[in-house]
């Protein structure tokens, strides 16, 4: 299976937004957003002027669970309205799975990831992506 992932970390001024980087972002993963897309400017204190970044990168499961576990991601059993230019996806609209951060760090970390079996089945429908959702789920959740 891969994992088309669409990742953003948010942290505070004071922090380095490298500590939130993804592993081996800079053979792996493309940068899509900087500082300038920061959207926490409202909250007061050292959040004011935050950092922010955005990445994007297709991954294979060894991949993906060396990002989630190095990250603490875990999968959130909420419904998305999915991902828009997701990797492999082109410009067009994929279903997601919301991942977020484990609490553990001083940031605000979110990742849509959609996963791609490798195996299609012929009469592929909605209850692949519910099988596979709850495989996801139970793989990488808070269970």
């Amino acid at each position: 299976m891969l994992f088309s992932v669409i990742y953003s970390a948010d942290c505070p001024r004071s922090e380095s937004i490298s500590r939130f980087r993804p592993p081996h972002a800079r053979r792996l993963w493309d940068t899509t957003e900087d500082d300038r897309q920061y959207g926490y400017g409202y909250l007061e204190g050292d959040w004011e002027k935050g950092k922010h970044r955005k990445w994007a990168a297709m991954l294979t499961k060894d991949q993906f669970t060396e990002f989630v576990q190095s990250l603490g991601l875990v999968a959130e059993d909420v419904q998305t309205m999915g991902s828009l230019g997701a990797p492999g996806f082109g410009f067009g609209w994929s279903p997601a799975i919301s991942f977020n951060d484990d609490g553990n760090n001083r940031a605000i970390l979110n990742a849509y990831v959609t996963p791609i079996p490798e195996v299609r089945k012929k009469d592929g429908n909605e209850n692949d992506w519910r099988r596979i959702r709850t495989a996801v789920l139970n793989m990488f959740g808070n269970n």
